[in-house]
């Protein structure tokens, strides 16, 4: 098809201006490759810092109690629903640690190690110790990084542990770092324990459930709220503005990504039209010679689409070089000394799209120029300079 070797030939003998366009396409899909490495990383650590190592369900007590008393039969009924990957009951309260001459608001968690694992993962954040030897050491306790640091408590040093009026000696056998505000405060100590420090008998103050699909939780939290007494909430309830924000990314994504294409196509076919006003003359020999004005049509779209794979390919290189840039950059520094950049994500289905993103930009880019030019009056083009 004789299109395709003159748009070939236009191409190739138009250097400046292939050029320029490549350099358009390419910045616009670094930009898009870049971003969805960017955004992926941003969500993945959110899913594992917020809801991957968190409850997906939290069931509560009665309204009419303080407590949960029959928490062992709940627990082995929420386990045996389907996609409860793990259950953990747990007696959560607001006390105060003292180490020598220092005090400090703190709140503990009394658990079962083995299902509260399962449930928080909390063995990842440990960096010093075993969570499981919580089941060993009755009178352990596991502290929060920040928490040990604020008391100048070593592994190893002893501390009281109060609520309300009664107390308790414990040992710390460990220490963990999530990360978040919960370092500064956060005790964990065996279940039995806990239940000794409050002395309201075997009860726990809430039940942790994870799913196997965190996006089920919502309707499994509606489903429980219609059968049980006990109030169910989901972590779409108890962290709203990332469950907003999770919901939303693909949306907020999509919006940036029309932004980029109908910037970058404004400057593609800005750049087409100079083009098509410089060859007015060899368009209308052309049309003089027989060709059709859709054929002048398929010209410009066909030189448009030439230039968008290779354009492409180099985005695609040009965003993943300056990904990978960014997450050399060191933007946190944790308790430990480590410093942690950014998480970016390269899927190999991004640069696929990427690749569609270049053929869409180069031809909607086009369709008005090329559309101009098949418009042209034979005659004045010739006579045009």
């Amino acid at each position: 098809m004789f299109e395709l070797d003159i748009a070939r030939r236009h191409v190739v003998t138009n250097p400046r201006g292939t050029a320029f366009t490549m350099i358009s396409v390419a910045i616009a899909v670094g930009i898009i490759i870049m971003s969805l490495g960017l955004t992926e990383g941003v969500r993945l650590q959110i899913l594992e810092n917020t809801i991957e190592k968190n409850a997906h369900l939290i069931i509560n007590p009665k309204k009419t109690e303080s407590y949960i008393n029959m928490y062992r039969t709940l627990s082995e009924t929420m386990a045996d629903y389907p996609g409860v990957l793990s259950v953990s009951p747990r007696l959560i309260g607001q006390g105060a640690v003292r180490f020598q001459d220092k005090v400090q608001g703190v709140e503990f968690v009394g658990v079962h190690p083995k299902e509260e694992n399962q449930l928080m993962g909390v063995q990842e954040s440990m960096i010093f110790g075993n969570f499981s030897d919580l089941i060993f050491s009755k009178k352990g306790a596991i502290l929060g990084a920040k928490l040990a640091q604020s008391l100048k408590i070593r592994p190893g040093g002893d501390f009281y542990l109060y609520f309300k009026n009664n107390s308790v000696r414990l040992k710390v056998i460990g220490l963990l770092e999530k990360g978040t505000v919960k370092d500064e405060t956060l005790v964990y100590i065996s279940l039995d324990t806990s239940q000794e420090l409050i002395g309201q008998g075997d009860v726990v103050s809430e039940i942790g459930v994870k799913l196997v699909d965190f996006t089920n939780a919502p309707a499994l939290a509606l489903l429980l709220n219609g059968k049980s007494p006990y109030k169910t909430t989901s972590w779409q309830d108890f962290s709203k503005e990332i469950a907003r924000f999770v919901g939303n990314q693909n949306v907020t994504n999509m919006l940036f990504y029309i932004f980029i294409l109908l910037i970058s196509a404004f400057v593609i076919a800005n750049t087409t039209i100079m083009v098509v006003s410089r060859r007015k003359k060899e368009i209308g020999i052309l049309m003089a010679l027989g060709a059709e004005r859709r054929s002048i049509l398929k010209i410009f779209l066909l030189e448009n689409m030439l230039i968008s794979v290779p354009a492409g390919a180099l985005g695609c290189l040009l965003g993943l070089g300056l990904a990978k840039l960014i997450s050399l950059l060191p933007l946190d520094v944790t308790s430990t000394g480590s410093k942690a950049g950014v998480l970016i994500v390269a899927r190999p289905e991004y640069f696929v799209y990427a690749m569609i993103f270049a053929l869409a930009l180069n031809f909607i880019a086009g369709i008005y120029p090329a559309y101009a030019a098949a418009r042209l009056d034979p005659v004045e083009a010739i006579a045009s300079e």
